[in-house]
């Protein structure tokens, strides 16, 4: 009896069971809810995976949340070291296209120049079909160099 209740309570979270914990296929740490599950904060391959993106190698998650449910919501804030600033706006301008004047960001950029914020607002995407996702990302440089990234991405 005990070897099968240590079983149960060393696989509960992959089962899915609310409240316990688990460790995702890409790294992160986390949770069951009754609804789906959050990973708190996420690994960068899974900022990647669930933003569809791919990031210089040396880029750092410093904060950021995903949550699954019958749809997901990935929050993160993310620093790429000033040689590969370059290459990290190129992937973000690849991804989600151009930047939009006068929008709102998802990250504080009071102390950030060139600022840049991607979103896709109306959801039309170049296609002329509705994008399977709302963005808004933004992203900016530090005075040592670094680009700070802040993204917001919502399925709909």
């Amino acid at each position: 009896m005990l070897g099968s209740t240590a079983l149960v309570l060393r696989h509960a979270g992959r089962w899915g069971v609310p409240y316990f914990s688990f460790t995702s296929e890409r790294g992160s740490p986390c949770t069951n809810t009754f609804s789906g599950y959050v990973c708190e904060p996420p690994t960068l391959a899974d900022v990647e995976f669930f933003g569809e993106l791919d990031l210089p190698d040396d880029t750092t998650v410093l904060s950021g949340r995903y949550q699954s449910t019958h749809d997901y919501q990935l929050d993160a804030r993310l620093v790429v070291p000033g040689p590969s600033a370059a290459a990290a706006m190129a992937v973000l301008t690849e991804n989600f296209g151009r930047c939009l004047r006068n929008h709102p960001a998802p990250i504080d950029t009071a102390r950030l120049r060139k600022v840049c914020v991607m979103s896709n607002d109306d959801v039309i995407v170049g296609s002329g079909e509705p994008d399977s996702r709302y963005y808004t990302v933004a992203t900016g440089l530090g005075r040592d160099g670094t680009r700070t990234i802040g993204l917001a991405i919502k399925s709909r």
